[in-house]
């Protein structure tokens, strides 16, 4: 299980003399420490004065706090957080290249709240970076269900360009086969050259629904 961090003496002084405080002066105070310390005194507030703190501290703050900790040391504050900080916080972490961030706390979600995020960053690339560093590969499928063809094929133009087609074969390949014969159907023939032998190694069945012309083509097969 993971531990909060020990405080200093400095630390815990400062910790002690905010819990009076008004949240603009503890506001203002935290905003004084380098985002490490920062990171360091939250998991040791009480869930809903974090939550209040937090709620007041600016965005590009936040985010620089986040790349120092742990989401799960503060997981319940987190979750209780409005959707729309979570977005913000996570545009601000792509803006930084804070990519792996990004997706430790978005694995913190569900599936629902990860499709906010996509499409609120509204970013292809921003959205596979983060995706290279999601572990549950599921949470990601499950977000892009509902997301249009076009969306999709986006994305995995975004991962060609990155040279992570492969990353976009596994997300692919947990959509449902008539889904996937979609997205292929409107790839680049030289991208589909490369994706398509890997989305037909994870279910071969995918061969039967292609488009006629693309069964006609016998290198994609």
């Amino acid at each position: 299980m993971t531990k909060a961090p020990s405080l200093s003496m400095a630390q815990r002084l400062l910790l002690a003399s905010q819990s009076m405080a008004p949240v603009a002066v503890k506001a203002a105070l935290v905003q004084k420490l380098r985002p490490g310390q920062a990171a360091q005194l939250s998991p040791h507030m009480p869930p809903a004065q974090l939550r209040e703190l937090i709620l007041e501290l600016p965005i590009d703050f936040l985010a620089r706090v986040t790349t120092h900790l742990d989401p799960q040391l503060i997981l319940q504050t987190y979750l209780a957080l409005p959707d729309e900080v979570h977005l913000q916080v996570a545009r601000q972490l792509c803006v930084i290249g804070a990519f792996a961030t990004a997706a430790r706390y978005a694995e913190c979600l569900s599936a629902k709240q990860v499709k906010v995020l996509i499409y609120g960053i509204n970013d292809a690339n921003h959205v596979l970076q983060i995706a290279r560093h999601i572990v549950d590969i599921d949470l990601i499928v499950q977000s892009l269900r509902s997301f249009s063809t076009g969306y999709l094929c986006r994305l995995t133009e975004a991962a060609a360009a990155d040279d992570n087609v492969a990353i976009s074969a596994r997300v692919l390949s947990g959509l449902t086969l008539p889904r996937q014969a979609d997205v292929c159907a409107h790839l680049d023939p030289v991208l589909l050259h490369e994706l398509l032998p890997l989305l037909l190694e994870a279910n071969d069945g995918l061969r039967e629904l292609l488009p006629e012309r693309l069964q006609a083509v016998p290198e994609l097969l």
